[in-house]
């Protein structure tokens, strides 16, 4: 179970890195800005790239993760 502290310590990194929330029950978000949520004391509130807002509990989340950036005109070894 992710806590508050732990939450805000992972988002607050500068520069910005941007992350995906697995939650318990297998939903992801992706975060590629710090525009796209709000962390709250108890869930966070995020704008979804069809320009919905989803809330979801903090505590929900199984595991907070770093996206790999891809370079442009790099490509991925298979």
């Amino acid at each position: 179970m992710m806590t508050k502290r732990s939450v805000d310590a992972y988002v607050s990194r500068r520069p910005f890195q941007p992350f995906e929330v697995r939650m318990v029950d297998g939903q992801r978000f992706r975060f590629t800005n710090i525009e796209q949520f709000i962390v709250g004391r108890d869930d966070i509130a995020a704008l979804t790239r069809k320009g919905t807002i989803v809330h979801f509990r903090i505590g929900l989340i199984a595991t907070l993760r770093p996206l790999s950036v891809r370079r442009s005109g790099t490509r991925r070894r298979r």
